[in-house]
């Protein structure tokens, strides 16, 4: 098992790592979108996540195409609609599994938070 924490990265908020490598897989954290406001547009914070999640797995030596799983908490289901198309054009002709879970608050006043699998 190795632990995954890139300087490139602000430090995790807590006692985990940016991701875990683990019997060829790599399992991401869940992601935030730090690097913009919370008032940020729904598309402002899916990109923001999606940069930080494609850094983090091209450090495990991993891609968006190799995703097995992707968990997607979003705190307004109303930014459901954008949410998928947004991950459709990221991800492309991939189809990983996916869950969305709707929660009533994230951390810090955010819109959504992305957690997934890779393989290595």
């Amino acid at each position: 098992m190795r632990e995954v924490i890139l300087p490139s990265l602000p430090p995790p908020n807590g006692h985990y790592s940016h991701a875990v490598i683990f019997n060829g897989a790599a399992y991401v954290s869940g992601v935030l979108p730090m690097r913009v406001k919370p008032e940020a547009s729904v598309k402002e914070q899916f990109d923001a996540v999606f940069d930080v999640i494609e850094t983090i797995l091209k450090e495990c030596e991993s891609s968006l195409e190799k995703v097995v799983n992707c968990r997607i908490y979003i705190a307004d289901l109303n930014d459901w609609p954008d949410i998928n198309r947004l991950y459709s054009e990221r991800f492309k002709s991939a189809r990983p599994a996916r869950v969305v879970v709707p929660v009533k608050e994230l951390h810090f006043g955010y819109r959504l938070e992305v957690e997934l699998m890779a393989a290595v």
